[in-house]
């Protein structure tokens, strides 16, 4: 009797660290969500911007998506070392934004298919 309840003891703190080591694991990645999460939602609201209105009120839609892409090198975990791939997706993404907040408004429509294929280009590889 004394060795199944010292098993079960043992079984429910085995439980407990691990659901704390996987909430560790869980909280690494939660900047790196976040920061997609709102670059999805100014991407979105920049489409519904230009599509039904005058496209001088675009603009700060546009800027946001520039500022949140300078962030995203630093919202990846990594090891330190550079990834040669992933810092052209995201230099690519950088330009793309950029030009797309100094765009004319013939070109919006454009530069935001550019700009979701530049992030669906670099969510194929590391997703």
């Amino acid at each position: 009797m004394r060795y199944v309840f010292c098993l079960i003891i043992g079984l429910l703190i085995g439980a407990a660290c691990a659901v704390m080591a996987a909430n560790t694991l869980a909280r690494r990645t939660a900047y790196a969500k976040g920061l997609m999460t709102v670059m999805q939602h100014a991407l979105k609201q920049a489409n519904e911007t230009a599509s039904r209105s005058p496209c001088d009120e675009n603009d700060p839609d546009l800027a946001k998506l520039a500022l949140l892409a300078n962030d995203i090198e630093t919202a990846i975990p990594g090891d330190g070392t550079p990834d040669r791939v992933f810092q052209q997706y995201v230099g690519d993404l950088q330009r793309i934004t950029g030009v797309a907040a100094a765009s004319r408004c013939a070109q919006r429509k454009e530069m935001l298919a550019t700009i979701k294929e530049a992030c669906d280009s670099c969510h194929r590889d590391y997703r």
